[in-house]
Parts: C-alpha cells; sequence; structure tokens
C-alpha cells in the first residue's frame, strides 16, 4: 500500500512538474522516496498561457515559484521550482514537455530528497535517494532494473 501511495505522489510530481499549484509539504519530510519504478512518459500538456521563451512564476508575496523556459507552450530545458521560503524544490530538465535529463528533489530544509536521470520520460541510470537529514538511503539502478525487472 505504502509503495502504491508513494508511486502515485511520484507519477503526479512528474505529471505536474513544475505546474504544482503549492509545492509539497513536509507530510512525506521524514520518507524517502522509494520506488520510481514505474513512472512513465507523460506529454505535458501545451500551457496556451505560456508564451514562448522564459517564464518566470511568483508567489504573492513575490518570491520566484517558478522558472522556466517554453518553446510553444511545452517546456524546453532546464525547469526550476522553489518553495515559497525560496528554497529550491525542483530542477529539472525537459524536452518538448518530457522530462529528459538530470533531476534533483529537495526537502523544504534544503536537503537533496533524491537525484537522477530521465530518458524520454522514464527513469535511468543510477538514482539516489536521502532522508531529510542528506543521508543516503537508498540507490537504484534503472539499467540494471531494465534487464531484471525483479530488482
Amino acid at each position: 500500500m505504502k509503495k502504491t501511495v508513494l508511486l502515485f505522489l511520484v507519477s503526479a510530481g512528474v505529471f505536474f512538474g513544475c505546474h504544482s499549484p503549492t509545492p509539497p509539504g513536509n507530510a512525506t519530510a521524514n520518507k524517502p522516496l522509494t520506488d520510481t519504478t514505474k513512472m512513465t512518459a507523460v506529454q505535458q500538456p501545451v500551457d496556451t498561457s505560456a508564451k514562448d521563451g522564459t517564464v518566470i512564476k511568483h508567489y504573492p508575496n513575490g518570491v520566484i515559484k517558478e522558472r522556466s523556459f517554453y518553446v510553444g507552450g511545452r517546456r524546453r530545458g532546464e525547469c526550476q521550482y522553489f518553495y515559497p521560503n525560496g528554497r529550491l524544490w525542483s530542477d529539472e530538465y525537459f524536452i518538448n514537455g518530457i522530462l529528459d535529463g538530470s533531476t534533483t528533489n529537495y526537502f523544504d530544509n534544503g536537503q537533496k530528497r533524491y537525484e537522477g536521470t530521465f530518458t524520454k520520460g522514464k527513469p535511468s541510470g543510477i538514482w539516489k535517494i536521502y532522508d531529510n537529514t542528506g543521508k543516503l538511503t537508498r540507490t537504484i539502478d534503472y539499467d540494471k532494473k531494465q534487464n531484471n525487472p525483479s530488482i
């Protein structure tokens, strides 16, 4: 059950990416991300309000919420999303609205939550999962997982 809930949360994060209306809270701050194996490529819908080029969105207090680059209404290149306190929440790379490249996600205390790489929307390579104190709790090798799904 915990894996199902966690998988849903991770999938929702991938789907909503930088467009999440609110950053994640501390509800899962003490729980490490444990499995992203079922994450799939999700084509982001075209954001008709986004013009081509750099888009910077702010919280009501003026702190930057999102800094992204759009082409044709879809994110391309680096996308950063911030907590209301100004700390970095996520740093991801997109091609045509699909995660493709390195991704790093942080707890609101500034410690890394996880880091890894996406290839065409799917996790690939070695991912490192941390607890909210910055301690490495798990490493997943998605390249080995593809060859041996029982991992």
